[in-house]
């Protein structure tokens, strides 16, 4: 999760959007009135929905922004969270508190982080091969034997 997330107003511009998703390196911005998350608008949205439009720069986000986004909450397991993702075809979600944004989820963010688990699965049952047959039950343990 990013946190704290860069936003947007819903009226800011597309120019001034892309440029906060420049700037911090994301793919999409929650819009945000106060705390709360309003709309989300994301990368594509600015190519498919205003440059293929052929919209000026100036446009406010809130012409193109998708309005009431999925959120998930701070504490939704990982396997929750992709599958909210799939459910509603997003590749990110704002990560809210009680109703305020505290963080966005990215699909990068989710699938870096099963691979991390993946990995130290991996690690597990590769230092399980390696340890003497007593400690898998085909002998007693040598300082329990008596």
């Amino acid at each position: 999760m990013n946190a704290p997330p860069t936003t947007v107003l819903p009226t800011e511009s597309l120019e001034e959007a892309a440029r906060h998703m420049a700037d911090a390196g994301v793919g999409a911005l929650p819009v945000v009135n106060g705390d709360a998350v309003i709309g989300i608008v994301t990368d594509r949205d600015l190519v498919v929905r205003a440059m293929a439009r052929r919209l000026p720069p100036r446009t406010r986000v809130e012409t193109i922004m998708s309005p009431a986004p999925a959120t998930v909450e701070v504490d939704t397991a990982v396997a929750v969270t992709v599958m909210k993702m799939r459910a509603a075809q997003v590749r990110h979600l704002p990560v809210v508190a009680e109703g305020r944004l505290i963080g966005m989820v990215s699909f990068d963010d989710l699938f870096w982080r099963l691979t991390q688990e993946l990995a130290d699965l991996a690690a597990v049952v590769d230092a399980a091969r390696r340890i003497p047959e007593t400690f898998h039950g085909t002998r007693k343990a040598p300082l329990l034997d008596g």
